[in-house]
């Protein structure tokens, strides 16, 4: 049911804040977003305010007619925004793909501060796509522009099949191998039903098999599984007097990485499903402030055997509060409460708060920076399942937190980012894992036909419980990506990642190296070929855990 509210009916908007607020605590079986660490949450604010944004724009777009659905950047713009697209920003994420520890990738650069959250790969850097988009598209060649239309509903449809070959799928000493399979499609469609009205459905959708070790799948029958990409979401966004609202319910299935989840064996891999169900609204106050609320509800379960103890429920509040009289400078304040519920008592159960203030300033007129800092404080219920079976942990959070970053666009051919942080956040063999990081990352157009990227990352950190799975740690390293357009239809790319973890208690240390080269072939506008080689060697010294691993892609992308 959709109400029309006029333009200036302050009732109206009160009524409409009251029913929200109402909705936030009324408890609903649904999850939270990236967990409870500030700088994520942040970042979904961010994401949130941005895709208002694109709703305000691409409602003045469609009363002129002149306006098309670009699928990269997930909403319409006009034809002119289209074809200037650029980012150099973009481009870094992408290219850092090597070091993702996303499944079957051989990374170990995971994150200790994001292994409890189960929305999205846990990895050094930050996820290149939206909260409301799959972390991976199927056509990465083809920047995903493709539109279709059926009737008033815009459809974008990308097709992957890949198939790969994997000397090492355990990434252990003996290594076992595999063919596999991979068909993925990419789901973009969008039907505005009035000028401020827009119902959507974004995923990424795919079957692996394993043909030689159907064992070896971390789910499902008969060596097939099935993936739901991370950020996968069917959403409502709807505008009611000067409120823009966005219901959702974002969905995942996917294998679980290894490293995320340090209280299971090595070798070991299962499947984690997550729903997020969730409802947020942006209220411009005035010219000068403006208010986002968000309200979501996480379910998330393990797939298969086993690890049962990592069966979750949470439901999370969280807000935003910005002042920005002259639109150049923010001053904002943000933060919430999260409610963590486990399945069974082998982990805590928590209530999880966190508030702060925040500050973003243009330096200059090519560089921002943000500063952020506040309290956390994590509750936890008293343990009553000890080791092995539990953790034991009877740690409470009473802490801080900050970041700062600062990125820098030198000129239209490079730009650079760097960010630092120290922040608590939940963890899977203990309560919390408190961290502090740095990162740093640089895109350059180098010449024509060139770009290249460079990362880098640091992280030191230390769990809440000294255990045999759990101990201080510290993680560096960095990763070097080139590609060149070889002819009109010819690219190639090679890359470099690096890494080191030092798990000090434990006695444990591993360096790890990855290599990888790949090319692509343009055939027509809708159909790309491409190969990819990639390299792994982990070396470690105080465990039998040395490895190497050999993977070999051959895949085509095609767009309706």
């Amino acid at each position: 049911m959709l109400i029309k509210y006029s333009r200036n009916s302050s009732v109206s908007s009160f009524v409409l804040m009251m029913v929200l607020s109402v909705l936030c605590l009324t408890p609903v079986l649904v999850s939270a977003q990236f967990g409870v660490s500030p700088s994520q949450t942040s970042n979904f604010f961010n994401d949130f305010r941005n895709r208002s944004g694109q709703m305000k724009k691409t409602a003045q777009a469609a009363r002129s007619g002149d306006v098309v659905y670009d699928y990269e950047q997930g909403a319409y713009v006009s034809q002119a925004d289209q074809e200037g697209f650029q980012s150099l920003q973009h481009l870094l994420r992408s290219d850092r793909e090597i070091s993702q520890p996303s499944v079957r990738s051989g990374s170990s650069a995971f994150a200790a501060r994001s292994v409890g959250d189960y929305t999205s790969y846990s990895g050094q850097y930050a996820q290149g796509l939206s909260y409301f988009a799959p972390t991976y598209t199927s056509d990465p060649f083809l920047s995903g522009k493709r539109n279709m239309k059926l009737g008033p509903v815009n459809i974008g449809l990308g097709l992957y099949q890949g198939f790969e070959y994997n000397s090492n799928i355990q990434r252990t000493p003996i290594a076992v191998s595999d063919f596999i399979s991979s068909t993925l499609l990419n789901v973009n469609v969008n039907y505005r039903l009035t000028q401020n009205n827009v119902l959507s459905f974004t995923a990424g959708i795919g079957v692996d098999h394993y043909f030689d070790h159907p064992e070896l799948a971390a789910y499902g029958s008969g060596g097939t599984m099935l993936n739901l990409l991370p950020g996968s979401t069917l959403a409502f966004d709807m505008k009611a007097g000067p409120v823009y609202i966005t219901i959702y319910d974002r969905m995942s299935m996917r294998p679980a990485v290894n490293n995320a989840f340090l209280g299971a064996n090595n070798t070991q891999s299962f499947g984690v499903f997550q729903n997020d169900f969730g409802i947020a609204a942006n209220w411009q106050i005035n010219s000068a402030w403006a208010l986002v609320l968000n309200f979501t509800n996480t379910i998330s379960n393990v797939l298969g055997s086993g690890n049962q103890q990592f069966n979750r429920t949470m439901n999370s509040i969280h807000a935003s509060l910005t002042y920005s009289p002259t639109a150049t400078w923010i001053l904002g304040t943000e933060g919430g409460v999260s409610f963590l519920d486990y399945e069974q008592p082998a982990l805590n159960d928590a209530t999880m708060f966190n508030w702060g203030l925040f500050v973003s300033v243009p330096v200059g007129k090519s560089t921002t920076a943000k500063m952020a800092g506040g309290v956390q404080i994590f509750d936890f219920t008293a343990p009553t399942v000890f080791a092995p079976l539990g953790t034991g942990d009877s740690s409470d959070l009473q802490g801080y937190y900050y970041t700062f970053s600062l990125t820098n666009q030198l000129n239209p051919r490079f730009s650079h980012t760097l960010s630092v942080g120290h922040e608590s956040s939940i963890n899977l063999a203990s309560n919390f894992v408190t961290a502090d990081f740095v990162n740093y990352g640089l895109a350059m157009i180098a010449w024509k036909g060139g770009r290249f990227s460079l990362s880098g990352y640091f992280e030191r950190a230390s769990p809440s419980i000294q255990s045999a799975t759990q101990s201080d740690s510290m993680q560096y390293g960095a990763d070097f990506y080139y590609s060149h357009k070889i002819t009109a239809k010819l690219s190639s790319g090679i890359g470099y990642h690096f890494g080191r973890a030092d798990f000090k208690a434990a006695g444990f240390e591993s360096d790890q190296h990855g290599f990888s080269f790949d090319m692509n072939y343009v055939l027509n506008a809708k159909a790309a070929l491409n190969f990819s080689y990639k390299h792994w060697i982990t070396d470690s010294r105080g465990a039998n855990a040395d490895s190497t691993q050999d993977r070999v892609t051959i895949g085509v992308n095609y767009n309706f």
